[in-house]
């Protein structure tokens, strides 16, 4: 357990040395089943009995499985922009771009979009569900909008930016509908491979909700360090119910950037705990 403990110790820090760099954080990483985490404060890897008990909370997987069902209702919920929404962006950029107010596409398109999910959950019977089915349809359809936009300027990110969220808009109830029909099954599924995972690789959470479980981990990782993630990150072991582990440090440099990779238990944000077999 000792030499594999260090092992795995060197192996996260040589990573954390390869990807700390400043670099701006971009919505629905690939990597981390698409799911919005460009203002995630803190994760966590959890092992066994941490990890189990974690698994079994109610509510930590709205978010994984709003965005998992977003892509999947993206088939059916196919109703393009409203022109009146639309035909707004045109002056509003013209004049947002000429007194230089610095317009990003998937920043700016999500948060405009977001301001819509208020209203449209309002009176939801299970407001956290609509919410996060909300969030999840104007994260997805602004990553598909804002691609055009990548090389664009100013004006180009507005409008794609602004057909993002009409789109999005546009989908909102339907997407809301079409999720809630298999939301309880989606959960379901996400915890029995939560509590599966939880003596093998374990969970991974950020802000106490459910990312992803298993293998998958450390491809997320690297992810998150590489968007800019300023939060520390620590892993722990427990070796015969005590908290053992080492430590190592990497600075992210100006702008951001991991700070730390801190191999210690019990503290919290990137914590995988394994206890020596009997």
């Amino acid at each position: 357990m000792t030499l594999f403990r260090h092992s795995l110790a060197f192996a996260l820090c040589s990573l954390v040395g390869a990807l700390a760099l400043p670099n701006s954080a971009s919505a629905g990483l690939p990597e981390c089943n698409n799911i919005r985490l460009e203002d995630v404060g803190a994760c966590e890897i959890r092992g066994d009995l941490k990890c189990e008990a974690g698994c079994d909370e109610l509510g930590i997987y709205k978010k994984a499985c709003a965005t998992k069902l977003h892509t999947v209702c993206r088939d059916v919920c196919t109703v393009d922009a409203d022109g009146g929404c639309t035909d707004e962006c045109t002056i509003q950029c013209s004049h947002d771009c000429d007194i230089g107010v610095n317009v990003i596409c998937t920043h700016n398109c999500f948060l405009e979009c977001e301001g819509s999910c208020d209203t449209s959950c309002a009176g939801a019977a299970d407001e956290a569900t609509c919410r996060a089915s909300c969030e999840a349809t104007c994260d997805g359809e602004c990553d598909v909008q804002c691609g055009a936009a990548v090389d664009g300027d100013c004006y180009s990110h507005c409008i794609e930016c602004c057909d993002g969220s009409c789109t999005a808009q546009a989908n909102m109830t339907c997407q809301t509908s079409c999720q809630e029909e298999s939301f309880e099954e989606c959960e379901y599924e996400l915890r029995a491979d939560c509590s599966a995972s939880c003596s093998g690789d374990g969970a991974l959470f950020c802000d106490g909700e459910y990312v992803l479980a298993g293998s998958q981990i450390p491809a997320c990782v690297q992810a998150l360090i590489a968007a800019g993630i300023s939060e520390p990150i620590e892993v722990g072991f427990e070796v015969d119910g005590r908290v053992s582990g080492s430590f190592c440090s990497v600075d992210g440099g100006a702008g951001g950037g991991l700070g730390a990779l801190l191999l210690v238990g019990g503290l919290g944000l990137l914590g995988l705990r394994r206890r020596r077999a009997a």
